[in-house]
């Protein structure tokens, strides 16, 4: 942990610098994180920036994301009221840092990303199993430790910086920039699972600020904001982009429903170039996706708004618009007959709730079709912007009966889509489409025709799949058409244009585009009717004999030939007033269908003129009321500043004035209504005072009796749903206890099958590790044979050398001792005449306190001071001490010593103790002598052991 003493930021700054110079970058990440989360301050400073930007440095350095998000969003609390650029400064720095750590280890690898499914689970049970037992290569082993962590590192910051700005207005440009470089990483390393967790995080964010309940905080971000709007519009397309670069497709579909929700939400239309890129992207999913009449309807769209919104268009982007949105529309497969089945489908294409939801993302008001589209090319004039070749095809296609001639008719135009980049992704839908018109238009020619004549038709194909289109065709029409194999024939029944699902779809594919009349229908029926019965008659009338019966059959016929031939007259008028009937019907659909469309559109148009001036109206208004309302606020800021000057100089306390009263505005009423209005107040205070504390007493006392019951009751539901809470917690626990008792045994059953394989590989790598253990083990041997005899070798060198001088340091030792021992019984002889001294000392001192007791008894005092002198046992020095007639026991102040350095003869140490037994009584020269002998007895020893 950091010291304490380092919580200012220019001292953490310093010593972090000195640390990091020392190589201890831990221990200064530490004191910078000490430093920021115990900041107090919450004002920003220019050396928390520069804190922030080294504590940055360390984080990327030692790789700890954790600290540094506890740290940013401190840091965002202190900078995001007052300098958010350097926010923005510190989180740019951050990710840059880690970017380029990242490719620095991505070029250390020298490999491309490792395929690891997940950033956040880098190890599986069975990847771990798999590396103990296999032999990967070292640039492997590099890409998962050196590229790895700084992928999940990186990841890990984008996460941490979107989670950290999702809710900041000011920072919203910054969370778009790094929602679009997280969406760059994810394409850049292949990261589909983090893709994926990306879009839901944004997702996520997105549902967090519709659900905010403060709508109006001026520092959180506002979805009814247009240019919030348009970011976030422009960040799904980008990641409609990625998603479908990275081919999920899935996210792909899930991001339009994003962007198609932002264009629900906003209150006014969207920009054009922001919906023509929408639609574009959409188109380009679909075609991927195989939803080929998504893809043409999202071409429409594309189209109709450039050329309503688009000033100074050409013709040649018209005509570029104009092929493109043909060739989708004429590439659509025919419909298909199993719209509520998906059983054996690729996409969802022919689901009707799918259908519905696809047409709602592309703002359709119900489902388009096949013909609809192509209704919406010949009203809108399509086919008269485009090269003359596609306008053919379109004839060929659409308006045209010739099957014979179909290929070539439609060669030029399928040259010219070969041959242009942006139209020929349709050519294999194209291929499918004319093979579908030439085998539905044979139909109605031929009963049966040979697969060479087909494929002579159709070269563009091969035979495979050619027979495949036909099946597929066959399938999806639910057409009466066979394929015989031995005869390498195709088989029309009479009645193949009756199919469920032409007829499904309104006649329009049977009656118009193949050219097939109801009188055709029905005379094909009563050939196949004849056919049928002249079996059975023969077969009925086996023993009749051929030329009888061909007698009375002609008879017969002669017979009734008038009658039958006015009734085919007369049935040859019906079927041809049944066509101009039909024929009438379906102009008049066509012109219903057209007024119809007319209609909304100029209902649409009017519905749009009505808004806006509707809107015109609003904005005329608020402008009116906002001038209102600014004058009618100066005019009461101008009162309410004069009613304040007026009640700075008077008594009571100011009233609260609405916004009417302030409009008529008076003093003297207002000083008036101000002295009655305290009063007032005073007065009800002291009622309302003295009312609410006898109610309160009232109340306490009535809540104090009514809770008693209330509180037992509550006790005994609390203790029982206590007890049910605690056994179902039980239950719950042995219940996912067991689930995870089986969990684990299933999967020690998958993953005990690997344990034959995990020992032989096992054995293998011991005995090998063992051949070389044992090899290594005896040449080691052998080395330390060496190196053993080396060392005894030196061992007894050094033995000898130390015994030598241990010989050397024992006789020194006796040396001393034998010196000390004499030192010793000099002391004692000392001691022995210290102690004879001290006993003679004594006996003088006693003798001459008996002297001087005996003076003072004397009647006459001497004035002169009398001399003694005191001869000690070893012959010291005669020493006079005067005494005046008022002491007692000790020398007078005058005394004079004499010179002492004739007797000065013996140790230094006696005469220092015979000089301070000179001065004092007998007591206190015996307390002192003893402890002058205890202090001087080492000084003799140490002098003596250094003699």
């Amino acid at each position: 942990m950091a010291p304490n003493q380092y919580h200012r930021p220019e001292t953490a700054l310093t010593k972090a610098r000195e640390l990091i110079k020392c190589d201890k970058k831990a221990i200064a990440l530490e004191i910078l994180y000490d430093v920021m989360k115990l900041r107090r301050a919450k004002q920003w400073q220019k050396v928390l920036e520069e804190l922030m930007m080294l504590f940055v440095e360390l984080c990327v350095e030692l790789r700890k994301n954790i600290h540094f998000r506890k740290v940013i969003y401190q840091y965002k609390n202190i900078s995001a009221m007052e300098n958010t650029a350097s926010l923005e400064q510190v989180i740019r720095y951050y990710l840059t840092l880690i970017k380029n750590r990242t490719e620095e280890a991505q070029r250390e690898s020298k490999t491309a990303v490792m395929d690891i499914e997940d950033l956040d689970v880098l190890e599986t049970p069975e990847s771990l199993m798999l590396n103990a037992v296999s032999f990967e290569g070292s640039q492997d082993r590099s890409a998962r430790m050196i590229l790895m962590p700084w992928l999940k590192f990186l990841w890990d910051g984008y996460r941490l910086v979107l989670d950290l700005l999702r809710s900041s207005a000011k920072l919203e440009h910054l969370y778009h920039e790094i929602a679009n470089d997280t969406y760059e990483f994810c394409i850049k390393y292949g990261r589909k699972a983090e893709f994926r967790k990306l879009s839901e995080l944004l997702r996520i964010h997105t549902q967090k600020v519709q659900n905010q309940t403060q709508t109006n905080a001026p520092n959180l971000v506002n979805l009814n904001n247009p240019e919030t709007q348009i970011l976030h519009f422009e960040t799904r397309l980008r990641q409609l982009d990625c998603a479908m670069e990275l081919e999920m497709y899935n996210e792909a579909f899930k991001a339009v429903e994003d962007i198609w929700g932002f264009i629900l939400m906003s209150k006014k239309v969207s920009s054009p170039v922001l919906l023509t890129n929408y639609y574009s992207k959409s188109a380009e999913l679909f075609l991927r996706c195989g939803c080929h009449l998504y893809h043409a309807a999202a071409l429409h769209k594309v189209m109709f708004l450039y050329r309503d919104h688009k000033k100074n268009i050409t013709r040649e982007e018209l005509s570029t618009l104009g092929s493109r949105v043909l060739c989708a529309t004429l590439a659509i497969p025919l419909p298909n007959s199993k719209l509520n089945s998906d059983k054996f489908l690729l996409s969802g294409e022919y689901n009707m709730i799918k259908q519905k939801t696809l047409a709602g993302l592309l703002g359709l008001f119900q489902v388009p079709t096949r013909q609809s589209l192509i209704h919406d090319l010949v009203r809108h004039k399509v086919h008269t912007m485009v090269p003359s070749e596609l306008a053919d095809l379109y004839q060929v296609l659409e308006a045209d009966f010739q099957p014979l001639t179909l290929w070539e008719r439609s060669q030029p135009a399928l040259g010219l889509i070969q041959n242009t980049p942006e139209l020929n992704v349709y050519i294999s839908q194209l291929h499918e489409v004319i093979v579908s018109k030439t085998v539905l238009q044979l139909s109605q020619v031929y009963q049966t025709i040979r697969f060479e004549e087909l494929m002579k038709l159709c070269p563009f194909m091969d035979s495979i799949s050619l027979e495949r289109c036909v099946i597929e065709l066959i399938h999806n029409l639910e057409l009466p058409i066979r394929l015989n194999h031995r005869l390498q024939a195709i088989m029309f029944d009479e009645f193949t244009d009756l199919g469920i699902s032409q007829c499904d779809y309104g006649g329009q594919l049977v009656s118009q585009s193949t050219h097939v009349n109801a009188p055709d229908k029905l005379s094909r029926q009563l050939t196949v009717f004849a056919q049928v019965m002249q079996q059975i008659t023969e077969m009925l009338d086996e023993n009749q004999s051929m030329p009888g019966y061909r007698r009375a059959l002609v008879k017969e016929y002669r017979n009734n030939k008038e009658r039958f031939h006015k009734e085919l007259l007369e049935r040859r008028d019906y079927i041809e007033y049944r066509k101009e009937e039909v024929e009438r019907i379906h102009r008049e659909r066509d012109q219903y269908f057209m007024d119809e469309e007319a209609r909304r559109q100029a209902e649409y148009e009017q519905r749009l003129q009505h808004e806006e001036r509707n809107l015109l109206k609003e904005a005329e208004e608020r402008e009116r009321r906002k001038t209102e309302d600014e004058q009618a606020r100066l005019k009461r800021r101008i009162a309410r500043g004069n009613y304040n000057l007026l009640m700075e100089h008077k008594i009571g306390v100011k009233m609260d004035l609405t916004e009417e009263q302030l409009d008529q505005f008076d003093a003297d009423k207002i000083l008036e209504k101000k002295a009655l209005e305290v009063k007032k107040k005073r007065k009800e205070a002291a009622e309302k005072a003295k009312a609410l504390a006898k109610k309160l007493d009232y109340f306490v006392r009535a809540i104090r009796l009514e809770e008693i019951p209330l509180l037992q009751a509550a006790i005994e539901p609390e203790a029982r749903a206590a007890r049910e809470l605690y056994e179902r917690s039980v239950t719950e626990l042995e219940e996912h206890s067991k689930a995870e008792h089986a969990r684990q045994l299933k999967e020690r059953n998958r993953l005990i099958r690997m344990k034959p394989d995990i020992q032989r590989i096992v054995t293998k790598l011991k005995e090998a590790r063992d051949t070389r253990y044992k090899t290594r083990l005896s040449e080691w041997e052998e080395q330390c044979d060496r190196v053993r005899a080396q060392r005894l070798a030196e061992r007894k060198a050094k033995q000898e050398a130390e015994e030598a001088a241990e010989a050397e340091r024992r006789a020194r030792e006796e040396e001393e001792a034998r010196k000390a021992a004499e030192a010793i019984a000099e002391i004692e002889r000392a001691k022995q005449e210290k102690k004879a001294k001290e006993a003679a000392l004594r006996e003088a001192a006693r003798a001459e306190e008996e002297s001087l007791q005996e003076s003072k008894k004397s009647e006459t005092i001497e004035q002169n001071t009398s001399e003694r002198v005191v001869e000690p046992v070893h012959r010291p020095p005669r020493h006079t001490f005067g005494f005046s007639s008022g002491q007692r026991d000790g020398p007078t102040r005058a005394t004079v010593i004499p010179d002492t350095t004739d007797w000065v003869r013996g140790s230094q140490i006696s005469a220092t103790r015979e000089l301070a037994l000179c001065f004092l009584p007998a007591y206190f020269r015996s307390k002192i002598h003893d402890r002058l002998l205890s202090f001087l007895s080492p000084m003799a020893n140490s002098r003596g052991n250094r003699n």
